[in-house]
């Protein structure tokens, strides 16, 4: 029996498109979050296949595998928290307070004087009147309630990938494909090899990243000037190899800082016109050899069976240069589901 007549099948069409539309645009603004999700799904996908072979508990297997996942970074940073606050201590240590101690306690009681003065009215009423105060109180609060956010959406969307994937893709296949099994399981499994092995190429990626970087930072400290050594080369470059899977800025989130770190050792010691040389040969070692070649060189080689590496290469350049930093994996995904369509889906359509 028809349940939807011809008259009235066009509405019905509009709502499902009206709907969809509805959804994307939900959706668009988190693709990047999206993306991560489902990296971070490939990545975890063979811990969770070996977890839940023994244990047999879909929702246990996936939270302990992206425990397994996020747990050399958790180390890592306590790692370089532990270091940075040792050095701060140290530099703390060094510091003659007896010289400024006069001017701190004035200023302290003046503080102290304007605090006692003010309302809380009149304070929230100064906070207002002053846009650089409120971004200095509440862009760092709202840009770390952001990055816990999208953190928590990836990690949620990989979760529930990794628990119900498989009844995410039999929905996709009856609802959408019309429940052509054969045709639609050959397109998705050659899709999830193909997707399993880009994502795969950004863990290599990852770790040939650290290891140029760890590298390069033991050669440049064996002939740097005096004051201008990298310190902890090894944990910088480990934190390399992590800061490429940080959306929009990558590595630059070490060597950036540490650029500034040298000049600022430069000027400290009188040195920055005469060891100048060696700041410009950290950046433009740094930038090609660890911020660029992983990306261009090594990831498309790594990442390309099927499809070729010189098309692969150019879905990252394209990717990155329309999407951002996002495009690396966006673009990648794109050329996956074209080809995969055109080999499998489309000699089908045209029978």
């Amino acid at each position: 029996m028809e349940l939807i007549k011809k008259s009235s099948r066009l509405y019905w069409q509009i709502l499902g498109i009206l709907l969809i539309g509805l959804l994307l645009y939900m959706l668009v603004p988190f693709l990047d979050v999206i993306l991560y999700g489902v990296f971070v799904y490939y990545v975890t996908r063979p811990i969770y296949e070996k977890i839940e072979d023994r244990i047999k508990k879909r929702s246990i297997s996936a939270f302990i595998s992206l425990f397994l996942f996020i747990l050399p970074v958790i180390i890592t940073a306590i790692y370089a928290f532990s270091i940075a606050s040792f050095e701060l201590t140290r530099f703390m240590g060094r510091i003659d307070y007896t010289i400024h101690l006069g001017y701190l306690n004035k200023a302290i009681e003046e503080l102290s004087s304007i605090g006692q003065q003010l309302t809380p009215q009149e304070l929230w009423e100064f906070i207002k009147e002053n846009p650089s105060i409120q971004d200095i109180l509440i862009l760092p609060v709202a840009s770390l309630v952001d990055i816990l956010f999208k953190l928590f959406l990836m990690f949620t969307i990989a979760f529930y990938l990794l628990k119900d994937g498989y009844r995410l893709r039999g929905w996709v296949s009856e609802k959408v494909f019309g429940g052509d099994a054969k045709l639609s399981d050959r397109f998705f499994n050659s899709i999830d090899e193909d997707l399993n092995r880009v994502f795969f190429g950004n863990i290599l990626v990852a770790l040939f990243t650290a290891l140029i970087a760890i590298t390069l930072f033991y050669i440049l400290n064996l002939f740097a000037p005096q004051y201008l050594g990298i310190p902890y080369p090894f944990l910088l470059g480990v934190l390399c190899g992590i800061a490429i899977f940080i959306p929009g800025i990558g590595i630059k989130i070490v060597w950036v800082p540490m650029a500034l770190y040298l000049v600022i050792q430069a000027y400290v010691n009188n040195v920055l016109f005469t060891e100048w040389w060696f700041i410009l040969i950290f950046l433009i070692s740094v930038f090609f050899l660890v911020d660029l070649s992983p990306d261009i060189v090594l990831r498309p080689y790594i990442s390309a069976k099927k499809v070729h590496p010189g098309v692969m290469l150019i879905a990252y350049l394209f990717g990155y240069i329309v999407f951002g930093f996002m495009g690396l994996f966006l673009g990648p995904i794109i050329v996956v589901l074209v080809t995969n369509f055109m080999n499998i889906i489309l000699p089908e359509i045209r029978k």
